[in-house]
């Protein structure tokens, strides 16, 4: 599956309240203004090379699920609904970047799953959540969502694809 593709197609809508797409790709929709200054409400970021995709796993120091390989090789994490909905990327900074580039960064993996916000059994891959729960990949390929603070199951979800589109049909507002 596409997830990138997916994803702007759920939110294709939002475009008319702005849209930009960075020079390293990273799409941004729907322009707000919050205390006078200007935000995103979705952040779509740049897909990760190959080679970065590794880099990262072996930096974690876990192995990734293919599904969160594919994903990262289209997407380097979300941002959506406001914070509403994220799965963690890489966040880096290069010479040459953008004032925007630099800003608009993915939550990282590596720095959210050092400090998880509750007790994540050892055979779950967490990679994101909402305020209230967090993700996180089965052995057998399903994804769990768990409350935030007690690692309670909420759902479970068959596959990685059948997650995200669930997930992203259900409601505008995740966490709610």
């Amino acid at each position: 599956m596409d997830y990138r593709a997916e994803i702007l197609h759920i939110i294709e809508k939002e475009k008319m309240l702005g849209f930009k797409t960075l020079k390293n790709k990273t799409v941004l929709i729907n322009k707000t203004y919050e205390t006078g200054v200007e935000g995103w409400v979705h952040h779509i970021f740049h897909p990760l090379l190959p080679a970065d995709v590794d880099l990262l796993e072996n930096e974690s120091k876990k192995r990734f699920p293919e599904s969160y390989k594919n994903f990262l090789s289209l997407c380097n994490g979300v941002f959506l609904f406001g914070g509403n909905f994220y799965i963690y990327g890489k966040s880096f900074l290069e010479k040459g970047m953008s004032r925007e580039e630099q800003l608009y960064q993915p939550y990282d993996l590596i720095e959210e799953t050092e400090d998880p916000p509750c007790q994540i059994p050892d055979d779950l891959f967490y990679f994101g959540g909402t305020p209230k729960t967090i993700f996180a990949i089965e052995a057998a390929g399903g994804v769990v969502e768990l409350t935030r603070r007690s690692a309670k199951l909420v759902s479970r979800y068959e596959s990685f694809d059948s997650w995200l589109i669930t997930k992203m049909h259900s409601t505008t507002v995740f966490g709610s």
